[in-house]
């Protein structure tokens, strides 16, 4: 059994938006604390232009009602498409990636969210009963930013 395997976690909503919207709503970082205004606190841009390849940010989040920070850096980016970032240590020893996919259906767009974590047996051993909350949290959390996005993007039209 392999001592760490990829686990993903997905979450998708449809939102009557074009795709173009949509990443000019994700791109602005005023937007990120109304994007989820319970657990977002803040996100600073540190090294280039927000969703520029190579460029790097700092945020600041709730989870479990604790603030956790984060530094991260943009992996890929496809406008109006795609985004993808990584965690940078400690985060990423457990959750070293997250994408966000962008894609058109019709007359609306289908936003996903997809986190990557760290599983396999020793972690299951060590922490069976956080990750399972942390999963839970995951869900939580993403259902909520993406019903926020939905709302916001859906009275912009």
């Amino acid at each position: 059994m392999p001592l760490c395997k990829r686990l993903e976690l997905s979450h998708s909503i449809e939102i009557k938006t074009t795709p173009e919207k949509m990443w000019n709503y994700l791109k602005n970082p005023e937007n990120y604390t109304t994007m989820h205004p319970k657990d977002h606190i803040k996100l600073i841009w540190t090294e280039g232009k927000p969703f520029e390849l190579g460029s790097k940010f700092y945020c600041e989040q709730l989870i479990f009602e604790k603030v956790k920070k984060y530094n991260a850096q943009i992996k890929e980016v496809i406008p109006n498409r795609k985004i993808v970032f990584t965690l940078k240590f400690p985060v990423s020893l457990f959750s070293p990636e997250i994408k966000w996919l962008i894609e058109p259906k019709g007359s609306n767009t289908v936003f996903t969210a997809i986190s990557y974590f760290r599983a396999g047996h020793l972690y299951k051993k060590l922490f069976k009963k956080s990750m399972k909350k942390l999963f839970e949290e995951h869900d939580r959390h993403v259902s909520e930013e993406g019903e926020n996005l939905k709302k916001i993007l859906e009275e912009k039209n």
